[in-house]
């Protein structure tokens, strides 16, 4: 925009000089004391000068509509990627409590107080959908599949030690406590990268300020 003022200024400049020279080359007797010489070289000067600036005004309108355009674009994708990075901060909150409370769910179950089947079957279904949805929702980068083993391990434990209930009527102490770690461990790894990821969204938008 700067650069089509001093444009736009700077043909103005030039074509006042040019208009005023092209009159005193043509009549060069000096300055007239006439009225009418006057009024007939303002006639000239506003005749020349007034289709060009007509031209000017059309252009720099047209400037400013594609600048308000581009604007109200600009604002409109700001808009539209803060609600996205809202929506997904969202998505990730609601992850990350589903996962605690599902997880705390499994291991408040004392495999006598309930139905032991339906709570690890759920957990384990919940598990393998997990890694196909709410998965999603974050970004580990190259530590991506570091992080879905982990959660295919956490679901191959908790069914070991589910069968192992079932078929020989004891827990694995080591195997359940290692699920705890690891439930644990995955818990940190979300949370962590949710904070990450805000982080990272806001640095973005004041770069891109």
């Amino acid at each position: 925009m700067k650069k089509l003022k001093k444009y736009i200024y700077g043909t103005i400049i030039i074509c006042l000089i040019l208009v005023v020279f092209l009159y005193l080359g043509h009549f060069h007797d000096g300055l007239s004391n006439q009225m009418s010489d006057w009024s007939d070289f303002g006639n000239y000067f506003t005749g020349l000068l007034s289709p060009l600036l007509t031209i000017i005004n059309i252009v720099v309108l047209v400037e400013l509509t594609i600048a308000v355009s581009d604007a109200d674009k600009s604002r409109t994708s700001a808009g539209i990627k803060a609600q996205k990075d809202l929506l997904l901060l969202q998505m990730r909150r609601q992850s990350i409590e589903s996962f605690s409370q599902i997880m705390n769910h499994y291991f408040n179950n004392k495999y006598l107080e309930e139905d032991t089947k339906r709570v690890v079957a759920h957990v384990s279904e919940y598990l393998q959908t997990f890694i196909k949805t709410d998965f999603q929702y974050f970004d580990f980068g190259e530590k991506t599949n570091i992080v879905k083993r982990k959660i295919e391990f956490l679901k191959l434990n908790i069914d070991i030690v589910h069968d192992g209930i079932v078929n020989r009527r004891e827990l694995d102490h080591e195997k359940y406590l290692k699920i705890f770690a690891l439930r644990e461990e995955l818990l940190q790894d979300l949370q962590l990268n949710a904070l990450e990821l805000v982080k990272t969204d806001a640095k973005n938008d004041k770069d891109g300020n």
